[in-house]
């Protein structure tokens, strides 16, 4: 979900990290070396960000196909072999795409989100998803052109899954904290719902994406909250 908590990629689609470099034997640590040390992983960082920033772009106007990892390193300022070396393979950048945009929202929902957790946070949540289609629509497009790549290959359905699952965990947690906190009705299964709720997110998003002069995007966000909330409340 550009969507909704907060377990990183944890498998090859992860992005993959070097060890630290070791001192040279004998040698004393001093505060010099520490601070090489953390330029050194600040500029990996950089790196990586610039890399998967590129990829959306490149994504979101020419599709996985259109998009190499050379031309990834090009346009974000590198050279043609640091996506390869960084993220591996094609597919594995593409998964890195996906979780960057997807869990990048979740953490930025996270620490901003000022709102109740239960109903409050979830609707907070569903309107946040719609305005991310609104306000950052190259990265909205590229998680749906991933999503749908992995219908074809088999090599980024697993990274896929992975997302949609961590996204579905975070809708599910928010029910089942509305439901302790006696705002959502008992009688729902929080997982299921969770489910129905990140599909027709998604749904939604895509259609609007296709076809956005006949789709009044926030007109949809307004009314959707209004019939979650309806629908939910105890």
């Amino acid at each position: 979900m550009p969507p909704t908590g907060n377990k990183p990629p944890a498998s090859a689609r992860t992005i993959k990290r070097r060890e630290p470099i070791a001192a040279p034997a004998g040698a004393e640590s001093t505060d010099g070396q520490d601070a090489s040390r953390r330029t050194h992983a600040e500029r990996r960082d950089e790196a990586e960000r610039r890399l998967l920033a590129a990829a959306v772009g490149i994504v979101s106007d020419r599709g996985v196909e259109g998009m190499t990892l050379a031309e990834v390193g090009e346009a974000a300022g590198y050279s043609r072999g640091l996506p390869a070396h960084y993220f591996g393979r094609k597919n594995d950048l593409v998964a890195a795409v996906a979780s960057h945009i997807a869990d990048g929202f979740a953490n930025r929902l996270a620490q901003t989100s000022t709102q109740q957790p239960g109903m409050e946070s979830l609707l907070h949540s569903v309107r946040a998803y719609f305005n991310g289609g609104l306000q950052t629509p190259a990265s909205t497009r590229a998680l749906l052109i991933a999503l749908a790549e992995a219908l074809t290959e088999p090599a980024l359905s697993d990274a896929m899954s992975d997302v949609t699952r961590r996204s579905v965990r975070r809708l599910a947690a928010m029910l089942r904290h509305g439901i302790e906190r006696g705002d959502i009705r008992r009688n729902i299964d929080p997982h299921a719902q969770a489910v129905m709720i990140l599909g027709t997110l998604r749904t939604m998003i895509a259609q609007w994406t296709i076809d956005p002069d006949r789709i009044d995007l926030k007109a949809m966000r307004d009314r959707y909250v209004a019939s979650l909330q309806q629908s939910l409340a105890a």
